[in-house]
């Protein structure tokens, strides 16, 4: 097994993401016949909402704390859990505002989650490059999220649905916590050793990093015109997951070359192939009866796994170059601020071609930049 580890260490943070969304899925099958659409539909809104908190909580920080742990800085890798955890409890504020008095009443554990994914240390277990306990961190969280579904389920109580989700993410903090305290047995790790980022290249890891966060989601939210789009999107954001696995992993063991290319875009290629080719059958798989438009949907929309591969790959390559520190921050900025400018679509085909352009305008942006890099490099 040791032997082909070099080869094959992304497995275990894809395991980590197909045991977190089975567990997603039975979760959801077990409340879907314990409680009603309207409490179900009230949950899931909060959910959203928190789900802003805790992508805020986290600052776009993981890379920059991975590299921080891996180069021995634990000053400034504790300063920015610190800061993460003063920006969880600003985002704790806005969401007890946002939910009104639903918190006072049945919603307060949601305040839970962007403090438990600000102190989460699972950057310690990633910067050790101990892959295999991130995947029994996930399964540890999705045991306790479905045991506390089953019993909000069973007994039809509205405070316990409100404690499912905050109970997957306080047990992922405990064992994240445990795991990173208790170093494993095998000290084998192929950890790099690095030097402490300069701040421009930390700079630019915390954009890259909330670039990469916001591009499965952010046009879907500024550019869908209806609901149809939404549905799609759950199947695309299957993808973003496994692509958002093996980035961390290839970032952890600073993989370049080959290795890094087979492993971001020969998935991502099959998942187009597949999509392009039977976008009926994966649509039935997942929803049962499915629309037309929706199985049209997802055909036209079958370039955009491997889309947002290419693009993992270039910000791989230049979140930390110094002389890209800017790039990820303009890239995002320029996606939001053109989305006010640009018509909503009349047609959710109209608006996924549309958000498939942006993302060939944004490889390009980071493509041009990556080639100036490597010319300075050579020049140097």
């Amino acid at each position: 097994m040791q032997s082909l580890y070099p080869l094959f260490y992304p497995l275990w943070l894809i395991a980590a993401n197909f045991t977190a969304r089975l567990g997603g899925m039975i979760i959801l099958l077990v409340l879907g016949h314990g409680f009603a659409a309207t409490q179900l539909g009230d949950y899931f809104a909060m959910l959203a909402m928190v789900g802003l908190g805790v992508t805020a909580a986290q600052a776009g920080t993981g890379p920059l704390l991975i590299r921080l742990q891996q180069a021995g800085n634990l000053r400034w890798a504790i300063a920015c859990v610190v800061l993460r955890g003063l920006i969880a409890l600003i985002a704790v504020l806005w969401i007890a505002v946002g939910m009104g008095t639903s918190v006072l009443s049945h919603g307060w554990p949601l305040l839970l989650m962007p403090l438990c994914a600000a102190l989460s240390p699972d950057w310690v277990i990633s910067a050790r490059t101990e892959f295999s306990r991130i995947s029994f961190i996930a399964l540890i969280a999705q045991m306790a999220g479905i045991g506390t579904a089953a019993v909000a389920a069973g007994f039809g109580a509205p405070h316990l649905l409100f404690a499912v989700a905050p109970v997957i993410s306080v047990a992922s903090l405990i064992a994240s916590i445990i795991f990173a305290v208790i170093p494993a047995q095998d000290h084998r790790t192929h950890a790099p050793t690095i030097t402490v980022p300069s701040w421009p290249s930390a700079f630019g890891m915390i954009g890259f990093a909330l670039l990469s966060g916001a591009l499965p989601n952010l046009d879907f939210v500024l550019l869908a015109p209806d609901s149809t789009l939404f549905l799609a999107q759950r199947i695309y954001l299957i993808c973003a997951g496994l692509l958002a696995a093996i980035m961390a992993a290839l970032f952890a063991k600073r993989q370049t070359a080959y290795l890094r290319d087979i492993w971001l875009l020969v998935p991502m290629a099959g998942a187009t192939v597949v999509l392009w080719l039977f976008p009926a059958s994966i649509a039935r798989l997942v929803y049962g009866d499915p629309s037309a438009e929706l199985v049209s949907l997802l055909h036209i929309g079958a370039v955009w796994p491997i889309l947002l591969a290419l693009l993992s790959r270039q910000i791989l390559i230049l979140q930390e170059s110094p002389s890209a520190m800017w790039m990820g921050w303009l890239c995002l900025a320029g996606l939001v601020i053109s989305a006010v400018f640009i018509p909503t679509p009349l047609s959710a085909h109209d608006a996924l071609l549309l958000m498939q352009v942006r993302l060939v305008v944004v490889l390009g942006v980071l493509h041009v930049c990556g080639v100036r890099a490597i010319r300075r490099v050579v020049v140097r």
